[in-house]
């Protein structure tokens, strides 16, 4: 009779570690392209946001300096410098008329009666403000996707009233977001507006 051997047909151990590294590489690389993609997705929308909130602003004053004409900046001891324009209603008043005007100014929203209150230095520093761009006595002209860090007007008076605007913009913080993300996701943005196009 003739004797049979069994064969144990198993992995060595040697062939598990080398397959578990590979499998681990291999997963880890995976996760890793997630993240990176994901964040990419999320900073092209952070930046399309902030981007659109721009056009909005940008477009509301640049129409309203057209339509009315810039008079100054305000210079007061109690307020900032806001942006003063004219309305066609009083813009060829008599000085003894009342002028009507529009102020554009920094805001942030008071989180105990939901109103906007201005924001005195021109800056928000902290990173957990969420301040806007507020048109006096009517709305914000940026959403709550994000935060309006700085915000300067500069005035000249060449042969054409012109104002310079300066903002520097970041994403305010959400849920989703990361805070590397916000911090690497700074806008700023300067444009001339005149009162009449060239």
């Amino acid at each position: 009779m003739k004797k049979q051997y069994i064969t144990n047909k198993a992995f060595t151990l040697v062939e598990v570690l080398v397959s578990l590294t590979i499998f681990s590489i291999i997963i880890t690389s995976i996760i890793f392209i997630y993240i990176t993609s994901s964040d990419l997705i999320i900073k092209s929308d952070i930046n399309r946001k902030m981007q659109e909130n721009l056009k909005n602003v940008s477009f509301k004053i640049a129409d309203d300096i057209r339509k009315d004409g810039i008079l100054s900046l305000s210079i007061n001891k109690w307020e900032p410098y806001d942006l003063v324009v004219w309305t066609n209603k009083y813009k060829h008043a008599t000085a003894l008329k009342t002028v009507s005007w529009n102020k554009y100014y920094l805001a942030k929203k008071n989180l105990v009666t939901w109103n906007y209150s201005r924001v005195y230095n021109w800056s928000c520093t902290d990173i957990k403000e969420n301040c806007v761009i507020y048109e006096h006595d009517k709305w914000p002209l940026t959403n709550s996707f994000v935060s309006v860090k700085e915000l300067n007007f500069y005035f000249s008076k060449d042969s054409v009233n012109k104002l310079t605007i300066s903002i520097l913009m970041q994403p305010s913080i959400k849920k989703w977001v990361k805070i590397d993300l916000i911090k690497e996701s700074k806008l700023i943005f300067q444009t001339t507006i005149s009162e009449r196009p060239f």
